[in-house]
């Protein structure tokens, strides 16, 4: 049930997206959305969904590693779970950007892990913007294990995507014996002139669920 109204919740949120980018024009197109932003904005829709299915549930940040930053790690308490969000600008998709949100992960864990009930999630939430460089290209790749079939329309906005030698869901099951229960991508942000989708921003979502 937690799930469902998560993966509705991230459906809905790409609809924010879309309404936070024309209200802060050109900041998000130009930079993406900032971790915190990204975090509290997802917790407030989350919380609304929980809300519209009839469940009580409040929503906080919790304490990151570096007290000088933003809070951008949340914590959604429901009376059917609670869903962890971890959220994690790529600037880059590097090798080293991508061990740094593995690292996340692993702190999080740490701190928070023995408190897990059966039914609680972890939300991996993150977004880039695609570049020219390698790492970049094949980012999509490396979250979903898989091209898109829509290939054609990405090269159309100048985006030739590659396949990754390593993916995300065999580090996670390395380091933490887990795999996801979900994965999506998204580009919420369109074009004004005609709507068509801005691919070179993209969201990626995944769902942990520890036993």
């Amino acid at each position: 049930m937690l799930l469902d109204i998560v993966t509705q919740s991230v459906n809905e949120f790409q609809v924010d997206c879309l309404k936070l980018c024309e209200k802060h024009y050109p900041s998000i197109h130009n930079q993406g959305m900032s971790n915190h932003h990204l975090g509290m904005a997802f917790s407030r829709r989350l919380a609304r969904t929980l809300v519209e299915f009839g469940h009580s549930c409040h929503f906080d940040a919790i304490e990151s590693a570096n007290r000088h930053d933003q809070p951008h790690h949340y914590r959604v308490s429901s009376d059917i779970g609670t869903v962890w969000i971890i959220t994690h600008h790529m600037a880059s998709a590097s090798v080293a950007c991508r061990n740094k949100l593995m690292r996340e992960i692993a702190v999080w864990k740490e701190e928070y892990g023995y408190g897990l009930q059966p039914n609680d999630l972890l939300l991996i939430l993150t977004d880039h913007w695609i570049s020219r460089s390698h790492n970049s290209r094949e980012l999509l790749h490396w979250w979903t294990g898989q091209l898109p079939d829509e290939l054609d329309e990405y090269k159309t906005q100048g985006i030739t995507l590659y396949e990754s030698e390593s993916q995300m869901t065999q580090t996670l099951d390395t380091m933490f014996h887990i795999r996801p229960c979900y994965l999506k991508y998204g580009h919420p942000l369109k074009r004004s002139r005609n709507q068509q989708l801005v691919r070179k921003y993209i969201q990626l979502y995944a769902v942990l669920q520890w036993d």
